[in-house]
């Protein structure tokens, strides 16, 4: 990773591309605290919309609003890019961000396709600028934990896990963008499954996918679906929801052990030895608040802040040459997993259909459709 050259006060330029709910939700009051830290300035937004750029220009006042990437590209020069646009848009404004010399921090799903996450990766090599990739959970102290205890060998071998999460889908939307299969590229495999993945991989390693099956109909997306997965080590399944309330957490069984974590417990897991009492064990994980070479630490305790202490990480890549928490090379295994998902998808077996109910659903799976 290599020093950007930084412009003026020597304070990172930031520009986002896309203003829609998830900056609205999680990244402007992480961008208000970092410009009230003095850490960084947002000097670009970029959204189609007007109304979008509008409302969230209220909030930074030196940010110019732009219709188009280009024209703020050539005009705000970027120290760093974050791409919340939707995912089929990802590679076309992280391509051109390199281009123009910005590094990226490119929000989740990396990108819609393997050829795209592909050339993402390409061309942030070829521009010799840094590719982050938005997976807030990398900053989870629990994944630290976790980590900790799997290569201390603390749950043996023969490791055998289970992934749930679900719930009732509540994303706050104003098309049906999110459930077409064409604009979308999925539904909940790409939403929730994305995290998931993410998480498995940093505990596991590549991922092999075993068997995989969705409720997904002709041009809709899925909104249940169960992958059986294989890794180095450790084989197990993950089931996901968009209609239903799961019982939500991964559970880890190894040879001398068992581990809890709740995706929602940021900070700690619960572990016993086989036949022991189980112990929650509090993280010690911390990470930089700033940019400040051994300045101060601190750890996220909501998502909110695990998107601030995320484009800390990225900013301290362009400016002193770390690594980020992923990178696009890193997510590549999950961009290829999701893929893999999909070119075997079968018809998901619903408990509370009838045969010929089930049957009829069969018959209308997307994968069928011409």
């Amino acid at each position: 990773m290599l020093r950007t050259h930084m412009s003026g006060d020597m304070t990172p330029r930031l520009m986002v591309v896309g203003c829609g709910a998830v900056v609205d939700q999680y990244y402007r009051g992480a961008l208000r605290k970092l410009e009230s830290r003095g850490i960084a300035r947002v000097v670009a937004l970029v959204d189609p919309d007007p109304l979008r750029t509008a409302a969230l220009a209220q909030h930074f006042r030196s940010a110019g609003a732009f219709a188009t990437q280009a024209e703020a590209l050539a005009r705000a020069a970027p120290d760093l890019t974050i791409v919340a646009s939707p995912p089929s848009s990802h590679a076309e404004h992280a391509v051109a961000a390199f281009g123009a010399g910005s590094h990226v921090l490119c929000e989740k799903p990396m990108a819609a396709s393997v050829d795209d996450a592909q050339r993402m990766v390409a061309a942030a090599r070829a521009a010799q600028r840094v590719l982050a990739i938005g997976m807030t959970r990398r900053m989870y102290s629990s994944l630290a934990e976790a980590r900790a205890l799997l290569a201390a060998g603390a749950l043996g071998n023969r490791l055998r896990f289970v992934y749930r999460e679900g719930g009732v889908y509540g994303w706050p939307v104003t098309t049906d963008f999110p459930f077409r299969r064409s604009t979308a590229g999925g539904g909940v495999l790409i939403d929730k499954g994305t995290h998931v993945l993410d998480f498995l991989v940093a505990l596991f390693g590549e991922p092999f996918v075993a068997t995989y099956a969705d409720d997904g109909h002709a041009e809709g997306v899925e909104t249940n679906c169960r992958i059986g997965l294989d890794f180095p080590g450790a084989s197990g399944m993950v089931q996901l929801s968009w209609s239903q309330p799961l019982a939500n957490g991964l559970r880890i069984t190894g040879s001398a052990g068992q581990l809890t974590l709740h995706p929602w417990r940021l900070d700690a897991v619960r572990w016993r030895r086989n036949g022991g009492a189980w112990e929650t064990r509090v993280s010690p994980a911390t990470w930089p608040r700033d940019l400040r070479r051994g300045g101060p630490r601190g750890t996220p305790w909501t998502y909110e802040e695990c998107v601030y202490y995320q484009i800390v990480q990225a900013l301290r890549a362009v400016v002193h040459g770390e690594p980020v928490p992923v990178d696009g090379e890193q997510e590549l295994a999950v961009v290829r997993a999701i893929h893999a998902c999909y070119r075997q998808a079968t018809s998901l077996r619903l408990s509370w259909l009838t045969q010929s109910e089930q049957a009829r659903a069969d018959a209308r799976h997307w994968s069928l459709q011409p």
